[in-house]
């Protein structure tokens, strides 16, 4: 591409980059672009966590299509490739070639079995910190020249940039999901989540349970030891709820000291044993000085509005703090409506 060609590309780039802050975007704008402007087969981008050393696979183009991971792909660990963490660690690019017996073998050998030839490994740098790897990849036995690295460096001087705003920007938003006092996400998240999950469940006849827990006399320990003690009290349950979770269960505060935990595919029964397990751990992280009563609804054609299911398991919550607490009971269902 002639240098004029070169310099324009980029800045269409970087307008389009630029004009969103979704990392998905971002990185499939990329994807699209970066091996056709390098004349390519092959463009990755990678983030760096350089705690862990290791490198993290964000996106992949091959041959036509590109494979998004913005939440963390494939995992390499720059202990097993030097070099690499030599172009982190320098911010230098550095070229591999799978015929040039001097270069890395580890890199030649990766490149070798993904069936590419040659490599152009380059640093993301923003604001004098190393936080990816853009990697140019081809097919042919190709030795790139001091225009192509220099082009590829201000290449990366766009991404890196996006890429950055994107994640602080993503950033920003998890935080606002979150409620401050637990780190658990808010009732706004909550409410977002719940609704999305009840209209799968419904389209996809894939169970779905909502457990209601409320702690046990938080009045009792503001009212004794102060609200430090109660802060206290329900962080070590939203501690306990983390602890026994799944990945794909949705674990919020909704306020005072009302929790709510999504449980996708899971049924009732599944909620119950999820509850006992909340229950031992809150006892034994707190040495025995908390509990909480739950309550547990579950959608069904007869319970299908996200407010009918919420409604049911927080009556059962409550019926099971009128029997003394420190128990999780079910919402009572009927032909006409769900009730407790």
């Amino acid at each position: 591409m002639a240098q004029a060609n070169r310099l324009q590309a980029l800045l269409d780039l970087s307008r389009s980059l630029s004009s969103s802050l979704d990392l998905r975007e971002v990185l499939r704008e990329f994807a699209t672009r970066a091996a056709e402007l390098t004349g390519a087969t092959a463009a990755e981008l990678s983030t760096y966590d350089a705690a862990r050393g290791d490198l993290v696979m964000l996106v992949e183009y091959r041959h036509g299509a590109d494979r998004i991971t913005e939440t963390g792909g494939q995992v390499y660990h720059l202990a097993e490739y030097p070099v690499t963490r030599h172009v982190l660690e320098t911010q230098e690019p550095v070229q591999i070639r799978v015929e040039n017996p001097d270069d890395d073998p580890a890199e030649r050998a990766l490149l070798e079995q993904q069936g590419q030839a040659s490599l152009l490994m380059l640093p993301l740098v923003t604001r004098g910190e190393t936080i990816g790897l853009m990697e140019i990849v081809d097919v042919q036995d190709r030795i790139w020249d001091k225009a192509d690295v220099e082009f590829c460096r201000a290449l990366c001087d766009i991404v890196a940039i996006a890429i950055r705003n994107a994640m602080l920007f993503a950033e920003l938003q998890e935080t606002a999901a979150r409620d401050k006092l637990t780190g658990l996400y808010n009732r706004r998240l909550f409410e977002e989540q719940f609704d999305t999950a009840v209209a799968r469940s419904l389209r996809t006849r894939e169970d779905l349970t909502l457990l209601i827990v409320d702690l046990d006399g938080l009045k009792r320990i503001n009212d004794v030891s102060g609200h430090v003690a109660g802060d206290q009290a329900l962080r070590t349950l939203a501690d306990a709820l983390r602890a026994t979770i799944r990945a794909t269960d949705v674990a919020c505060r909704l306020g005072g000291d009302e929790f709510a935990i999504i449980l996708p595919g899971s049924t009732a029964e599944d909620a119950v044993k999820v509850a006992d397990r909340a229950q031992e751990m809150l006892a034994e992280i707190g040495r025995g000085q908390y509990s909480f009563s739950g309550g547990i609804a579950r959608v069904t054609p007869a319970q299908s509005s996200a407010e009918e299911v919420y409604r049911a398991a927080d009556l059962a919550a409550y019926r099971a703090k009128a029997a003394g607490g420190a128990r999780t009971l079910l919402a009572v269902e009927t032909r006409a409506a769900a009730t407790t």
